[in-house]
């Protein structure tokens, strides 16, 4: 029998689960739908089926993606929980389970699963395949319309460990760079660098050493290099029985970047100092010559983490805010400057221009911040990246709004001339709308807002896939 939720910060409110699965026909729309607005946004986030046993952190909840598919005018809604082997497990025996890990019997070390994951950060669409990412496992294939479960993708060669939920697709080649991280073992310091061909087939799969264990959960890809910024969000197993995590914020580990030349070998990656900080996303990166520019949402330490004594970060510390880095590949030499005082997260761009010297950039903002506000975004902004210029939409103090997804007007259309879709959870009614947004001209509000009957839990990121 399935017992109640605890009392938890991260499993009440709007980060609460639902417990139901549905499929909406026709949703009801307020406004006018661009014409030519036909294909699919998928938005994946946790959403656990069972009352956890033991502690909880939001990112461990099972995956649940949500899709709204736009065709002629009108849009339809479903959810599906992702079948992972843990989720399944967990429908067969009515209440939660922990994933089954295997350890080294001579060392002890837990031995990772690739295809036992969780499937509940990120999907995207690549190589005709729609795939659920998580931060330690395979990818996970859905079906694109019912959403139903496929199962973990094994491509052949298979990767060499995990894929992490920020692969980058090169919009020039179709080509899918991604990573993973701790490849031998829980808190190894191997990780593995793998690139797919547009149709999903493995180029390479390698492995290489980092500086440290750490959570590595983005990286970026220019026209001519590949960075693995590493911060010192270290993994120690032994530190979980003294503060209750195994991953920490330990400054005296410091900042080091990985740089590789695109299709060199790893053996030829060069680790530099970089800044003391911690980076979860960044919005986009390209290079001129030995000169890559590189903009990242930054917090003072690693938010929703301890420091390394098991404290928890300050208010302040707790807030990213958009920083350009200009790194200098032959020097070493970083020099930063901020973009954008205003807390914020998941930036997104015309994904066109990925890797590229871009314009226009979009994130989730919140002006109005205030301690216990959940971590709430209640704002997207469109900022200027040349000019520095912002135009903002506010959703409301107390509602809270996804990672913005822009959708070209045309394959042909110049840049930022689109859309932006983004879910809004409303904290009075405890319902969430999708909205559709000029993205040239934000501030003007939705031009149309699609309705819900219920609501869409926090989840994490999204991407649209073209009819």
């Amino acid at each position: 029998m399935a017992q109640p939720f605890p009392n938890h910060p991260q499993l009440r409110g709007n980060y609460a689960p639902i417990n139901f699965e549905t499929s909406i026909q026709d949703l009801v729309i307020e406004g006018d739908l661009p014409e030519g607005l036909s294909g699919s946004l998928y938005r994946n986030g946790p959403n656990p089926k069972y009352a956890p046993v033991g502690p909880y952190h939001w990112f461990g909840g099972d995956g649940m993606v949500h899709a709204f598919h736009f065709n002629e005018g009108r849009i339809d809604y479903v959810n599906r929980w992702v079948e992972t082997p843990k989720h399944r497990d967990e429908i067969a025996v009515g209440h939660s389970v922990a994933r089954m890990r295997k350890t080294d019997p001579e060392t002890g070390n837990v031995l990772p699963d690739r295809q036992n994951g969780l499937a509940n950060t990120h999907i995207i669409w690549h190589g005709e395949q729609l795939l659920a990412l998580d931060e330690g496992s395979h990818p996970f294939q859905v079906e694109p319309h019912s959403l139903a479960s496929i199962g973990y993708c094994s491509q052949q060669p298979p990767l060499a460990g995990a894929m992490t939920a920020h692969p980058k697709i090169d919009p020039k080649t179709g080509e899918l760079h991604g990573f993973g991280y701790m490849t031998e073992y829980a808190g190894s310091s191997l990780m593995t660098y793998h690139v797919l061909d547009k149709e999903g087939r493995v180029i390479r799969s390698d492995q290489f050493e980092a500086p440290y264990p750490a959570m590595v959960h983005d990286f970026v890809i220019t026209q001519d290099y590949v960075l693995f910024p590493l911060f010192p969000l270290t993994f120690d197993m032994a530190r979980a029985a003294s503060i209750g995590s195994p991953f920490a914020f330990d400054a005296a580990a410091g900042t080091k970047i990985g740089v590789l030349k695109r299709g060199a070998p790893v053996t030829d990656m060069r680790w530099i100092e970089g800044p003391l900080c911690f980076v979860f996303h960044y919005q986009n990166a390209w290079n001129e010559g030995e000169l890559i520019t590189l903009d990242t949402i930054e917090f003072a330490v690693a938010p929703n983490f301890p420091l390394a004594d098991g404290s928890l970060p300050s208010y302040a510390d707790a807030q990213g805010k958009l920083v350009r880095w200009h790194l200098n590949v032959k020097s070493g030499e970083i020099r930063r400057e901020t973009v954008l005082e205003v807390a914020a997260e998941f930036p997104r761009i015309d994904e066109r221009y990925t890797a590229s010297r871009y314009r226009h950039g979009y994130i989730a903002a919140a002006s109005t911040r205030q301690r216990g506000d959940g971590g709430l975004f209640h704002e997207i902004t469109q900022i200027d990246m040349q000019s520095g210029e912002t135009q903002t939409w506010d959703a409301g103090v107390g509602n809270g709004v996804s990672e913005p997804v822009f959708v070209p007007k045309s394959k042909t259309s110049a840049e930022g001339i689109g859309w932006l879709l983004a879910t809004i959870y409303k904290h009075e009614s405890h319902t969430s709308d999708l909205v559709v947004l000029e993205a040239a001209s934000v501030a003007s509000g939705p031009v149309a807002t699609a309705r819900l009957d219920h609501r869409i839990p926090f989840g994490f990121h999204g991407s649209w896939r073209q009819n």
